[in-house]
């Protein structure tokens, strides 16, 4: 069991979300930045989905009340007791341990724990919903109870610097569904122009500031239908909004762009004050990045979790990671 002993801005208990119930008007949720958190788990020793805890760039402080591997991804300061630790690594904690965490870049950090979390499901899911009051704020003195898992091997799993998520602050997006609703002009500037995320934006949306980007004589409302993870919408007001994990289903404002999946990490890292620009690419491409990604993820996770090696060769002067490995047929 661990205990909550300070959240200075807020935390959570999430998992990949509750998907199938769309249909019904419940959002998927889940964790923001599904990168750092999946990678998380990995170096504990969890499956993907294993829940565990998502906290914003001001930190968490909890206490052990029993031995634990665990493991802080993110752009994070991180201390058991007095002795600071290294983010992207595994360590074992004993009874009695206290952990400080704080974000020094981006917005979302996370904390596994070998076994995960134990939580009650609620429609298949243990991610916090805090509109539909599925789940709540961690806040001092709350218990979560973790899983059971065999700690042995766990600890001393260390995600290589070149393998850590980077970005570069721009977004590649697939244009529509509702371009007619915009001018040649308004393309024009969301794509050439730089938007600064507002201190409005949370885990339903990112508002963007910026120059305003103009609709056609259609206007800014369509009937309303349905809005998929990283759907842009702009509003009458021309500033866009990206939906993310707490995003309603469905929403009545044109939609200029979708963010493709494997940037949205790059969106939900970005601090309100930040920037980001816009890039149009396919559908075949952003298809093709998240295969990409996808090969890299399940690489990693066979390296941490031991069933593949990870290997660091040097050529002439360049270092390069090799993984090597069977395939499953």
């Amino acid at each position: 069991m661990i205990e909550v002993l300070s959240v200075i801005t807020s935390a959570t208990v999430q998992d990949l979300g509750r998907w199938g119930y769309q249909r019904y008007g419940v959002p998927v949720s889940g964790v923001m930045d599904e990168v750092s958190a999946r990678i998380a788990n990995y170096l504990v020793g969890n499956p993907d989905n294993t829940p565990l805890i998502e906290f914003t760039a001001g930190g968490i402080s909890i206490k052990f009340h029993t031995s634990a591997v665990f493991a802080v991804t993110g752009d994070a300061t991180l201390y058991l007791n007095d002795t600071q630790l290294e983010p992207w690594e595994s360590y074992w904690a004993k009874r009695g341990d206290v952990l400080t965490v704080r974000l020094s870049k981006g917005m979302y950090g996370y904390i596994a724990f070998s076994g995960g979390i134990e939580c009650r499901k609620i429609l298949g899911s243990c991610s916090t919903y805090l509109r539909a009051k599925f789940g709540g704020l961690l806040k001092p003195g709350d218990k979560l109870k973790l899983g059971y898992s065999l700690l042995t091997g766990k600890a001393g799993k260390r995600l290589p610097e070149e393998l850590r998520p980077r970005f570069d602050k721009t977004v590649r997006v697939i244009l529509g569904p509702n371009i007619e609703h915009f001018t040649p002009e308004g393309m024009r500037t969301f794509l050439t122009s730089e938007y600064t995320v507002t201190p409005e934006s949370d885990r339903m949306g990112y508002r963007l500031e910026g120059p305003r980007i103009e609709h056609s004589e259609k206007g800014a409302d369509i009937i309303t239908e349905p809005i998929p993870r990283g759907a842009i919408q702009v509003p009458a007001n021309g500033k866009p909004i990206i939906m993310l994990a707490d995003a309603q289903t469905t929403g009545g404002y044109a939609k200029i762009a979708t963010v493709i999946r494997v940037d949205i990490p790059m969106v939900v890292q970005t601090r309100p004050g930040e920037k980001l620009r816009f890039k149009a690419v396919s559908v075949n491409e952003a298809v093709q990045e998240l295969r990409k990604r996808e090969r890299i993820m399940n690489a990693i996770r066979k390296a941490l979790q031991d069933e593949w090696n990870l290997y660091r060769i040097k050529v002439g002067k360049e270092e390069f990671l090799i993984f090597a490995g069977m395939e499953e047929d």
